[in-house]
């Protein structure tokens, strides 16, 4: 019996799937409900309560309770009353819990495999965390991007509407705290296992808003009704909302869940009641009060919905549908802005919290030793997932970092970045499983004529000459790396392969944020950021609110740089364009620091700022040296520490 689970962990709440030797998924229920609260509560005597019972004990003590976690990811620990627990064992609480709810449904069998859901623009460092709470929850573990996981969930069940080999859709994600929105399209081509699904999903764009989601809809849904009925006695609903007394606390919880049952209501209805403590009255709202309250919002939604479709290089017309998933995608005037904006008609499902965990099952195989419908499998990142992959046809030669892969799968630590090995269908663990491809595999013939069986063989021979060759260099390079392992420290290389030769400075406090980090002096300070942006600000000490001042802000991209620099350059240089006399002096080639780099300079009121821009994997980093014409020494300094001591870990 194969038991694999799928637990698409959300904002406000999880969803968990499974499938038992290999029947169509089913959703498990938690507590009688589809859907488990993704709330943490912890108590005094140090044991941590997920779902539910999160819920019911934050009425004891709400300093101890956390209702999102996932909104924390970024942060490397929090603190629950009077105990510190760090973001990993927080979200391990809550995929334990998913997962032993799945394990009593299937008889209390182990789990063969664990699909982790999420957001197609979560870099390595928020992936990685996910990833390392879930260490041992089952034998083998997959991440997959939502957006992914929703479009073979619609793939598989609205095969009429049209979403064949090169078909993209529009994946809308309103979850309970973010706006996610994808543009994915079906991979073309055959895998090499007949016996496995044609064809996988690549993400073409991604956008999201990370500030509104349905928690968002409760509060303002909260806040109109104290509007309301808050006259009455205002002391009194202060106390109510706000207040620390047990009774309060209790009053508060039962009324945030009447909201939320509120808000779900005029989903299916033009009106409902939200019953209220003494001494205030049961408040009216109507589907118009709901709508004037989130309109600019969801208005923000649907635009995004088009951005990423344009950005994406398509048109709304030109998708086989867009699809909506996520809880709040309920509320109607959802697909009513989407029409108007786009034009096309969105597609739901009666239970669209429930997709991404269901389709996440479907997106890959139950063998680790093969592929799935999106082509990953055990070892994999989530930030591989997101990019595409370059196709090679049948009959063309291996790339020589193919070549290289397939050496070092056996060889030792691969001299090749571990997201290319999982491009070109190389796991990144258990090699021993992928014996290395022999001579005659390298390349296939064109046809079955003798001309292509003698080309098949020419091909088998110059394969066996560039395996031996290559073998010999790694065998060079193993026996060179251990005559410098023998010596002395002082006579060891300082810098890795590939890297500067000059010796980053490191003097000053690390700053490790997002997927980047770097170095600033020890008279500088970090004094703000900004998450949306993943925006990291640092000042001098002695000059905390001054126009000088470093920014570093990353930007994710739908793409692999690496492999395709030129589509990173020319977008930055047609933003460059676009934003006319407020930037200057663009060099696309030059260098700062011991870094290649992308220069340009904008005027801001009172200061200018040099920008330095980096490219590596998935990532877009710029570092902007803002100074005054008395501090543009100090300033450049600093900037010289942070771009050489810049680290990305996008992959």
């Amino acid at each position: 019996m194969t038991v694999r689970v799928a637990v698409d962990f959300g904002t406000s709440s999880t969803c968990v799937a499974l499938s038992v030797s290999e029947r169509d998924a089913q959703v498990v229920a938690i507590d009688g409900q589809p859907l488990l609260s993704s709330a943490v509560y912890s108590s005094p005597d140090g044991t941590v309560f997920v779902g539910q019972e999160a819920d019911r004990q934050a009425a004891v003590d709400p300093s101890r309770y956390e209702p999102h976690p996932k909104r924390r990811i970024d942060e490397g620990e929090l603190l629950l009353g009077n105990a510190v627990l760090t973001v990993r064992e927080v979200v391990r609480t809550v995929l334990q819990r998913s997962v032993s709810e799945a394990r009593r449904v299937a008889g209390g069998a182990s789990v063969d495999q664990l699909v982790l859901t999420h957001p197609a623009d979560w870099g390595g460092i928020r992936s990685r965390v996910l990833r390392q709470a879930a260490n041992g929850l089952a034998d083998r573990i997959v991440l997959v991007p939502e957006p992914v996981a929703a479009a073979v969930f619609h793939a598989a069940n609205f095969a009429a509407a049209g979403t064949g080999d090169g078909a993209a859709l529009a994946v809308l994600d309103l979850g309970g705290g973010t706006v996610d929105v994808s543009v994915v399209r079906k991979r073309p081509g055959p895998v090499a296992d007949s016996s496995m699904p044609d064809s996988g999903f690549e993400v073409l764009a991604t956008r999201g808003d990370p500030s509104f989601g349905g928690a968002d809809v409760d509060q303002l849904l909260l806040e109109h009704v104290g509007a309301m009925v808050s006259k009455v006695d205002p002391e009194a609903w202060r106390e109510l909302v706000e207040g620390r007394q047990l009774a309060d606390r209790r009053r508060r919880r039962v009324l945030r869940q009447d909201v939320r049952g509120a808000k779900e209501t005029l989903s299916r209805h033009t009106y409902t009641d939200v019953p209220l403590p003494p001494p205030f009255p049961d408040a009216h709202v109507t589907r118009d009060d709901l709508e004037r309250l989130i309109s600019g919002r969801l208005g923000r939604a649907a635009e995004l919905t088009v951005t990423t479709i344009r950005e994406a290089g398509l048109t709304p017309h030109s998708l086989s549908g867009i699809f909506l998933v996520g809880g709040s995608s309920r509320i109607p005037m959802v697909g009513r802005l989407v029409h108007e904006r786009t034009g096309v008609v969105p597609t739901t499902l009666d239970q669209p919290e429930t997709v991404v965990a269901r389709g996440a099952l479907r997106a890959v195989s139950a063998d680790p030793s093969h592929t799935g419908v999106y082509g990953v499998n055990e070892g994999v990142t989530a930030t591989d997932l997101t990019r595409p992959t370059p196709r090679r046809l049948a009959h063309e030669a291996p790339r020589p970092e193919e070549v290289t892969t397939r050496l070092t799968t056996r060889q030792g630590p691969p001299r090749v970045p571990p997201h290319r090995m999982a491009q070109h269908g190389v796991p990144q663990h258990h090699p021993e499983r992928y014996p290395v491809p022999t001579a005659a595999r390298v390349a296939e013939p064109v046809s079955g004529n003798n001309s292509g069986t003698n080309r098949t063989r020419l091909f088998a021979v110059i394969g066996v000459v560039v395996l031996i060759a290559a073998l010999v260099v790694v065998l060079v390079l193993v026996l060179r790396d251990g005559q410098q392992a023998a010596q002395p420290p002082a006579q060891q290389p300082s810098t890795p392969i590939g890297e500067t030769s000059v010796e980053p400075e490191r003097n000053g406090r690390e700053i490790a944020q997002y997927d980047y980090k770097f170095t600033m002096p020890d008279d500088w300070k970090q004094t703000g950021g900004d998450a949306a942006k993943r925006l990291v600000q640092v000042r001098p000490s002695s000059a905390e609110t001054g126009l000088d001042q470093i920014l570093v802000e990353e930007r994710a991209l739908a793409y692999d740089s690496d492999l395709d620099r030129p589509r990173a350059v020319n977008k930055l240089r047609s933003e460059y364009e676009a934003a006319g006399s407020a930037f200057s002096g663009l060099d696309m080639n030059a260098r700062f620091a011991n870094k290649d780099v992308i220069y340009y300079r904008q005027q801001v009121t009172g200061a200018t700022v040099d920008w330095y821009v980096m490219f590596k994997g998935s990532a877009q980093v710029s570092v902007g040296c803002q100074h005054t014409e008395s501090g543009r020494a100090r300033v450049r300094n600093a900037c010289e520490n942070v771009v050489r001591t810049m680290a990305i870990s996008a992959s």
